[in-house]
């Protein structure tokens, strides 16, 4: 055996190493063929994944804008209205309530606390009221 191996020329081992080689080549060339493969595989669903999710994003925000805008249409709705309230309500409660309340006894403080006026209203209608009062006496 020895013999064979030793007969062996330096042309016939450089045949020998050139070919193995080309076979470990070979090899490593199919193997990185199926590692390629695999990588693409793996990128082609992490892109569908991402179209999906951009998708998915894509639709909320469309929805989330459309609710932006039903608020905003609701909120000036309720703007309107609070302005038309505020526009026909009075400033001061009416001098036909607080007459009312006169009526009934009330006080300066009363009509000071519960109608708003300022304490000089209250006391010019007291007065009126009692001026009036008094003036209506004495008539009959």
């Amino acid at each position: 055996m020895l013999e064979s191996i030793l007969a062996f020329t330096s042309a016939d081992i450089a045949l020998w190493v050139v070919s193995a080689c080309s076979v470990s080549a070979l090899f490593m060339s199919v193997y990185n063929g199926r590692v390629l493969v695999k990588q693409k595989r793996q990128h082609m669903l992490r892109n569908r994944r991402l179209q999906e999710d951009m998708r998915a994003l894509s639709k909320s925000a469309v929805g989330m804008g459309q609710k932006v805008l039903q608020t905003e249409r609701k909120l000036m709705d309720v703007l309107k209205k609070q302005t038309s309230i505020l526009n026909t309500q009075a400033e001061h409660p009416s001098y036909d309530q607080a007459g009312s309340l006169i009526a009934m006894g009330a006080t300066e403080d009363d009509l000071v606390n519960t109608c708003g006026f300022s304490h000089c209203e209250a006391e010019l209608l007291l007065s009126l009221k009692k001026h009036n009062h008094s003036a209506s006496a004495s008539v009959h």
